[in-house]
């Protein structure tokens, strides 16, 4: 004896709004251009380095920046942040390099920050705090390299 079950199966679309991101948003954020300042001052950073950096620019250097981090497993982590930089590879501002997996200015970032850039002042008082902090950010740039050269090695 079978029982017939009366399911209903329904499908509902459900369409979220999400705003859309162009490169005239980015002209007034200024967390963004700092992003953009930071990796063309460094030329190439991996993102776990560049976490740090911005973490450490906020809570040593008291740089105002919108970026809220959480610690987990004692590194620092912001959502935020995360989001601008997969807002940045997608506008085509940064890319990540193949061979070493870190994050550097295409040439249409740096066309962009050269019509849209902070003003002197701004920046220098950030370049400086990124220059005091190089040392701290080396050993995980080793690490990210090692990392890479790893996987690289696998393949």
């Amino acid at each position: 004896m079978s029982q017939s079950r009366d399911k209903t199966i329904s499908k509902e679309i459900k369409i979220t709004t999400r705003p859309v991101v162009t490169i005239d948003s980015i002209k007034g954020d200024f967390n963004k251009l700092i992003v953009l300042n930071i990796i063309k001052y460094l030329n190439e950073v991996s993102e776990k380095a560049l976490q740090h950096l911005i973490y450490w620019l906020k809570s040593e250097k008291n740089v105002q920046l919108k970026y809220e981090f959480i610690s987990i497993g004692n590194l620092p982590v912001s959502k935020q942040l995360k989001e601008d930089i997969n807002i940045l590879l997608y506008l085509g501002l940064i890319e990540t390099n193949p061979s070493t997996r870190k994050l550097r200015l295409t040439t249409n970032g740096l066309e962009f920050l050269d019509k849209n850039n902070l003003s002197s002042g701004e920046m220098e008082v950030i370049l400086r705090g990124v220059e005091d902090l190089k040392p701290k950010i080396k050993p995980i740039e080793a690490e990210a390299e090692l990392t890479s050269k790893n996987i690289r090695g696998r393949r």
